[in-house]
């Protein structure tokens, strides 16, 4: 294909612009411009993820919040009886190895006493002990002989939760009256219980 002067002047105007092209919204649907977009990622609790069309990027809350299909959820873990008796979940989010969990705490005693720390949670909300469940197993190895790590199943809490790779892991917290909470990409384990406390 001949390309013209003036196609490649537009093109070169296009590259000198980033962004142009682009449509951003933020996390109700309002269209915003790129500053307000890069700004909300940068000074808040956001993530940027693609639209479902092409050209479009929106925010995603960090902390999400809201209600659930919690006994289709409970049903799925074979926990007909934890939903009867209003036992919370907590499930452990692993999206696969990326550059922020595969470094950092690999030290087997500080995995140890995170997941231990986990079961105290589990104890203190009368909740059922941590779910690990994973996209991609690549990195787990570290937990070997520590916590048991199982496939997402039918990728049921990517659908419902993490459909796009967060960076480090996610959690959420579910009860069975359909509350949620969690938190998208890395984050202190203290907030478990502190979305445990809210639901």
């Amino acid at each position: 294909m001949k390309i013209t002067l003036p196609f490649f002047f537009f093109l070169s105007f296009l590259a000198a612009f980033p962004g142009f092209g682009q449509t951003y919204y933020n996390e109700s649907g309002k269209r915003i411009t790129l500053e307000d977009y890069e700004d909300k990622i940068l000074n808040g609790p956001y993530f940027g993820v693609p639209g479902e069309e092409e050209g479009v990027m929106k925010l995603v809350h960090r902390m999400p919040a809201g209600l659930v299909d919690a006994k289709l959820i409970y049903q799925k873990l074979g926990l007909e009886e934890e939903f009867r008796t209003g036992k919370p979940l907590i499930v452990i989010y692993y999206p696969g190895k990326d550059e922020c969990n595969s470094t950092g705490f690999n030290d087997p005693a500080y995995l140890r006493n995170k997941h231990k720390t986990l079961l105290k949670y589990a104890e203190k909300h009368d909740a059922v002990p941590p779910f690990y469940f994973y996209k991609n197993p690549h990195g787990l190895e570290k937990y070997q002989g520590i916590q048991e790590w199982k496939a997402d199943p039918d990728g049921l809490f990517e659908k419902q939760f993490f459909p796009f790779h967060y960076p480090c892991g996610s959690f959420v917290v579910i009860s069975p009256k359909g509350n949620y909470r969690g938190i998208l990409g890395e984050y202190p384990i203290s907030q478990i219980d502190v979305a445990l406390k809210k639901l």
